[in-house]
């Protein structure tokens, strides 16, 4: 993996990449209306709102940081946006405030120091709840 960072959860880096254990849609909040006359309206509410996937492998010590954040009201998430404007050292990243859902854990290994667990879940925009 690069040094780069792609996702963040308060402050804590998570072990993933674009198509590897990390998935960013940006979808827009419009509605389509049609007229009496027959025409359609068409109202973007907003743009670009964030949902990501989120897998990843991870040990006993990460597994437990997860498990905080799944029973959090919100959690700031900074994440890899191509189209941002880069900061002061070079990164794209953009800062959210959101909350975990669908959370899943599996033990994969077990191992004497609290085994290898998959975590799932997917992280969404809590601005526009």
């Amino acid at each position: 993996m690069s040094d780069r960072i792609y996702l963040s959860i308060d402050n804590v880096v998570l072990p993933v990449e674009p198509n590897r254990g990390y998935d960013l849609d940006l979808d827009d909040s419009e509605q389509v209306v049609e007229t009496e006359a027959g025409t359609f309206i068409r109202s973007v509410y907003r743009n670009g709102i964030p949902s990501i996937n989120v897998g990843f492998w991870c040990d006993l010590e990460m597994l437990q940081q997860m498990r905080t954040f799944k029973n959090q009201t919100s959690v700031t998430v900074r994440f890899f946006d191509p189209l941002a404007t880069a900061d002061s050292q070079g990164d794209r990243l953009v800062t959210e405030l959101m909350y975990v859902t669908g959370y899943k854990e599996t033990l994969k290994a077990d191992t004497a120091d609290g085994g290898i667990w998959s975590v799932k879940f997917k992280l969404e925009d809590l601005s526009y709840v």
